[in-house]
Formats: structure tokens, C-alpha cells, sequence
């Protein structure tokens, strides 16, 4: 027990040395290899403090190793642009004043779910109130506001995704299929290209795959017996 004890302090020590010198970030600023490296330290790591018949340089090598290989990578990075980008990727612009860039987003496997719930976690609700998006090399976005869109007066009940209608939302937007499908096609467009559908109260928000969004306020259009409703297929 006690041999099991004095290993366990002295790889702590050295991940916590290691780690200290990797440099300060948390777990959603690391940059792709960086993760891989922290998840392969992390296993490396268990292996000499649960058996001890794992001599313990077996594990502290391997472990100065990745850490050496951290310091070469990044010491790469900053010297070239194209190691860094081969290494990192690069930032992706995934909504501009046109609204959705799916295109883009499908080529990073980046999904319009995943993106109302980014825009969500920074207090936009519409992508209406978002002029430019980009998705940056660590996973977060980053998002300049689209200063003269209107605030919207509830939460954005979605009743098209990608091309597939939500009609368990229907409901809560106080619309039917009848309107859904009239509204698209008065827009000259069908649902299999619509890449967003949104209404909050009498305001709607809809883009086609390729095109410019339209945002506006629909007179006399069915009120939302819940706006501020959200369903777990609207999430």
C-alpha cells in the first residue's frame, strides 16, 4: 500500500509539473492535438499507479515523451503557418450577414442544431441577431452581434431543420401543416432545401439552402400559444 502511495506522489508531481508547463487552459481552449495529448497522459498516467507491477519509468517515460512532443508541436506552430493549420485546422465562418453558411458547416460536420445551441449559450436566440459567426479551432464561436436586428419577444420555436419539418413544435408556434407549407411556398421554396424555419410570435425567421435569409413580421399570423416553449427536437 504503502509503495502504491509514494508512486501515486510522484506521478502527480510530474503531470502536475508537465501540465503547469503545457501552459493555462481549460479543457474547451485546448486546440485538437492538445486534447489528444491530454487524453493520452491521462491513460498513461493510470497504468503505474494501478499496477504495481508496472515498473515505474515505464509510465514516467512515456509521459515525458508526450510532453516533449506538446513542446516540438507548438514550438512547429509558431514557426510555420502551414504546420499550424495542418496541425489546428482553421477558424470557419459559419453565418455571415446572409444568414447560414451550410455549406460550410457540412464540411466540418458542424450541424444547425449545434449552432442554435452555441448562439443560445451567448444570449441569442435568433440567428436573426447574429451578423457574422465563426467557429474557431478549439470548438467555440465566437459572434459579433447584428446590431439593428429586433430582440425577439420569446424563444424561436424552429418548425423546419435541414430540410425536416419539427411538427411536434407546430403546437407551440400556434401553426399548422397548412401554414408551414404555404408560408415556403409563397417564398418560392421547398422544405427540402430549407435549411432554418423559425416564428416567435409574428415574427418569422426562414433561409433556403444557398440563399439569403428572410426575417420579417407576418400580419395576422397564428400566435404562438407558448413562445417561450422549447421542445427537446427544437434544442
Amino acid at each position: 500500500m504503502l509503495v502504491v502511495f509514494i508512486r501515486t506522489i510522484i506521478i502527480y508531481v510530474c503531470l502536475l509539473v508537465g501540465i503547469r508547463l503545457m501552459g493555462k487552459r481549460t479543457i474547451g481552449e485546448l486546440q485538437p492535438f492538445e486534447f489528444v495529448i491530454t487524453l493520452a497522459i491521462a491513460d498513461l498516467a493510470c497504468m503505474p499507479m494501478q499496477d504495481i507491477a508496472v515498473p515505474l519509468v515505464y509510465g514516467l517515460v512515456p509521459l515525458f515523451v508526450m510532453f516533449l512532443m506538446h513542446f516540438a508541436f507548438t514550438w512547429l506552430a509558431t514557426k510555420s503557418v502551414k504546420f499550424r493549420k495542418f496541425l489546428n485546422g482553421k477558424p470557419i465562418i459559419v453565418v455571415t450577414p446572409d444568414g447560414i453558411d451550410s455549406e460550410s458547416m457540412a464540411k466540418i460536420n458542424f450541424t444547425v442544431n449545434d449552432l442554435l445551441e452555441s448562439i443560445r449559450s451567448q444570449q441569442f436566440f435568433s440567428v436573426e441577431q447574429i451578423k457574422y459567426a465563426v467557429l474557431e479551432t478549439n470548438g467555440n464561436l465566437s459572434v459579433l452581434e447584428n446590431d439593428s436586428a429586433p430582440e425577439p419577444t420569446g424563444i424561436p420555436v424552429t418548425l423546419v431543420i435541414e430540410g425536416r419539418k419539427m411538427e411536434t413544435n407546430f403546437s407551440y408556434a400556434g401553426v399548422d401543416n397548412e401554414f408551414v407549407d404555404g408560408y415556403i411556398a409563397s417564398k418560392g421554396m421547398k422544405v427540402k432545401d430549407i435549411v432554418l424555419f423559425t416564428k416567435d410570435s409574428e415574427r418569422v425567421f426562414i433561409q433556403a439552402r444557398g440563399q439569403k435569409y428572410i426575417a420579417e413580421n407576418i400580419e395576422g399570423a397564428p400566435e404562438s400559444q407558448n413562445s417561450d416553449a422549447l421542445s427537446a427536437e427544437n434544442a
